[in-house]
């Protein structure tokens, strides 16, 4: 495996920030939570460490102080884009290409917001606002090494950037170096979204995309195909009568594990 360089150097990162200031903390309760209370336009906060890492639907985030990385972005549009729900699929394309960029293959993104290599978990996304003026927080959770005794607390497959980029050594600055400047990127073309061109797009990296899954909706377990995602950023379930259901959130759970090439 190659060897891991966790060490950050903050000046390099506020350097190649087109604006905002970077926050950089040993250890902090989220990144997210201390930019809702704390951040301007374009502020980023990273941490070494979270006590309080968050997940999705209240969900806990394990965050241990090993070198994983922990980042936020706060982020304002003028406008309320018209896309505003594809948001955080937006996001997930943005962070799988920067993974690209730093020499990982075979990943992709499993709706809504995770990124998995492989079958397993490499990272999650989390988007939080606070009103409706347009201004939002942007997490992103990266394992770049997991020890034993964390992968115990975990209740489904989970991977590393150690595990996963096999053949390169890497940093995480470089790494978050590549993440901002494609979240700056796609957040600046945002408010112009094309849709059609978003959902190539989106297909490349959507693991899921024609894959059989498994879903508990209403209380019934349906088994169905991904037919792909529509406007709102619902997914689309192909079932076995032939009737396609949209949903905007469910726990997808994988008949068969996927390599996404």
């Amino acid at each position: 495996m190659p060897k891991i360089n966790t060490s950050l150097n903050p000046d390099n990162i506020q350097q190649i920030m087109p604006a905002g200031n970077l926050h950089y903390f040993n250890s902090i309760d989220s990144t997210n939570t201390w930019l809702l209370k704390n951040g301007q336009c374009h502020d980023i906060c990273i941490s070494s460490q979270q006590k309080k890492g968050k997940g999705r639907r209240g969900n806990n985030w394990i965050s241990p102080a090993n070198g994983n990385i922990y980042f936020s972005l706060c982020w304002c549009f003028p406008d309320p884009p018209r896309y505003w729900s594809l948001l955080g699929l937006m996001v997930g394309i943005a962070t799988a290409k920067a993974l690209y960029k730093l020499g990982l293959r075979h990943h992709g993104i499993k709706w809504p917001n995770d990124i998995f290599w492989k079958g397993k978990k490499l990272g999650g996304i989390l988007l939080e606002t606070t009103d409706q003026s347009g201004r939002v927080i942007i997490g992103i959770g990266l394992n770049t090494k997991q020890p034993e005794n964390h992968l115990l607390a975990i209740n489904q497959p989970v991977t590393s950037l150690e595990e996963s980029i096999l053949h390169k050594p890497f940093s995480s600055e470089e790494c978050i170096i590549y993440l901002i400047k494609e979240l700056y990127h796609y957040l600046d073309q945002f408010i112009h979204l094309n849709f059609d061109d978003f959902i190539k797009e989106w297909q490349q990296w959507d693991i899921l995309h024609n894959q059989p899954v498994q879903l508990t909706h209403q209380g019934k377990l349906i088994h169905g195909t991904v037919s792909g995602i529509n406007e709102t950023g619902r997914i689309g379930i192909q079932t076995i009568s032939g009737a396609t259901l949209y949903l905007s959130s469910a726990e997808i759970k994988l008949i068969h594990n996927l390599d996404k090439t």
